[in-house]
């Protein structure tokens, strides 16, 4: 098993925790230039390497799976408030000075899904497994820093929210081996029609953090270069050797 890939998604979202742990402010259009670019890079690896792979051994039912992880990533947005796009307007969650377990597990859920796709690639060294490992880190990073900005914004202990932020860092790692697990003891069928419905939730997140980080739904010059850089990025990744 390659450690290498779990560790990396288990340190990205922790720094992103520890960054807003410990800063005092955050610069949002900053942070939403990363989004950009994170959500151009998923986007692209979706089409250009996990859609041909799960496309390799399709049938009648693997477009029902990408539409089923599509409308459950929009039903998964109702609790998480979309946090996972860099969301950080959540007046009304820090108003009642409850820790949003509701939140939190959302949050888990999806971070779960987006490890399942490395457990294909997690025993080999192949390009395809560190193209996916490489959108997954980049887009949990501000994910988890505005996770964390969310529960500091409810006055909790450093050692709670470090807690907290831990168990969500652990689960698309235990995502990743669960994958790796399933891989190997079901068939090759049922496997990919699990990465298809993984598939339908990437593309959702990745569409959504595209538009939904513009101001007024407008690509601005600085975040046109960051999603050209994001697409850039993936074509080099897939096609140079």
């Amino acid at each position: 098993m390659n450690f290498l890939f779990l560790i990396v998604l288990f340190i990205s979202p922790f720094l992103g925790s520890l960054a807003a742990l410990f800063s005092n402010s955050y610069d949002e259009k900053k942070l939403k230039l990363l989004l950009s670019f994170a959500g151009a890079y998923l986007f692209s690896i979706t089409i250009l390497s996990l859609m041909p792979e799960v496309y390799s051994s399709a049938n009648k039912y693997t477009g029902v799976f990408i539409l089923g992880g599509f409308w459950f990533q929009i039903l998964l947005e109702r609790y998480s408030k979309g946090i996972e796009h860099g969301h950080f307007h959540l007046h009304d969650v820090v108003k009642k000075h409850v820790i949003p377990f509701g939140i939190i597990a959302s949050m888990c859920l999806h971070t779960f899904l987006e490890g399942i796709p490395l457990g294909a690639f997690i025993e080999n060294n192949t390009k395809i497994g560190y193209s996916i490992l490489v959108g997954i880190a980049l887009h949990e990073f501000p994910a988890a820093f505005a996770l964390a900005i969310i529960l500091k914004g409810l006055k909790l202990t450093n050692r709670t929210i470090l807690i907290l932020m831990t168990i969500y860092c652990l689960t698309s790692p235990f995502g990743a081996i669960l994958s790796y697990s399933l891989n190997y003891n079901v068939s090759e069928s049922v496997f990919s029609q699990f990465m298809a419905f993984v598939i339908g939730t990437f593309l959702h997140i990745s569409t959504t953090i595209l538009f939904e980080s513009s101001e007024h739904h407008k690509f601005t010059k600085l975040k046109t270069y960051a999603v050209f850089i994001g697409v850039l990025l993936a074509l080099f990744v897939v096609f140079i050797q």
